[in-house]
């Protein structure tokens, strides 16, 4: 499939236009995704919409990165596929990264160039595409992929082009949706409609992943599994959201959704796609170093 018209109809969905922004509308009304665009991470204990699960995220992807640290404070950090700025300014607060961010979307830039500054975060915030990166070789100590890199049509590429600005003792974590291994043909079209439904690449196997890293020069460590924490959650909202449609609530539910100018039923084709692919899908942590 060609790529240009997927990160035209990316643009549109994050920049709130086109068919396909009405979903992040609605998650504007419950979750930060003003900052954050990415699932969450919630411990069982913990209601997933309970504080900011996608800024609980933010910070596993940092303490993987400062486990493999010498240090944080200072270290320069890449945040790909950035969105709003909420991970990579929340890699400033709590370990102190000096952090720059790369995104395709000017809409995202300019969102996370304004919340940077009513945090106080002296951050860099550039529009550009993950597979040709605007950085000089090594400039970067540490990199992090917060959930992004499932809309990139090229993840081989973005591996390349990461090895290329990562310095030698630095450290890569991911974040990121795979495909469970041995799905049959109705499972795998599961996961194919709701890629194409959220403007998505089908994710891949970690198998894929792992390949694509050691193909860029990567060494790449055991995958860390936090389906339950995340993507399990998220399809406790999606169960309760589409009970919700069919009952005798769900006409008021539409109503409300019209009266915040949202389109329901296009919504709701959204959610129920995502409903029927998430038990075939892994959400994990990727941590991998130059070898």
């Amino acid at each position: 499939m060609d790529p240009l018209p997927i990160r035209r109809r990316i643009a549109e969905q994050f920049s709130y236009r086109g068919e396909r922004a009405d979903v992040w509308r609605a998650f504007d009304l419950i979750l930060d995704t003003d900052a954050f665009l990415n699932l969450g991470f919630s411990e069982r204990y913990r209601p997933h919409l309970l504080g900011s699960p996608q800024r609980r995220l933010a910070d596993q992807v940092g303490q993987r990165l400062a486990a493999r640290l010498p240090t944080t404070t200072g270290t320069r950090l890449l945040d790909v596929g950035c969105g709003r700025g909420g991970p990579a300014i929340t890699l400033a607060e709590r370990f102190g990264f000096d952090v720059s961010g790369i995104d395709l979307v000017p809409y995202n830039i300019r969102r996370a160039r304004e919340n940077a500054r009513d945090r106080a975060v002296d951050a860099e915030f550039v529009v550009g595409d993950a597979t040709q990166l605007p950085f000089a070789p090594g400039s970067f100590a540490a990199c992090a992929a917060v959930d992004s890199l499932v809309y990139v049509p090229d993840r081989a590429a973005v591996f390349s082009a990461l090895a290329d600005v990562l310095d030698s003792d630095g450290v890569l974590v991911v974040s990121d949706l795979l495909t469970r291994s041995g799905l049959d043909g109705r499972e795998r079209g599961h996961v194919e409609s709701f890629a194409t439904a959220w403007d998505m690449q089908p994710p891949g196997t970690f198998t894929g992943y792992r390949r694509a890293l050691e193909a860029a020069g990567f060494a790449v460590e055991p995958f860390e599994d936090i389906t339950a924490n995340s993507v399990g959650r998220f399809r406790t909202w999606t169960t309760a959201f589409l009970a919700l449609s069919r009952s005798p609530l769900g006409p008021l539910l539409y109503r409300l959704l019209r009266a915040a100018g949202l389109d329901p039923e296009r919504i709701t084709t959204q959610v129920r796609r995502a409903h029927a692919a998430l038990p075939y899908l892994r959400h994990g942590i990727i941590t991998a170093v130059p070898k």
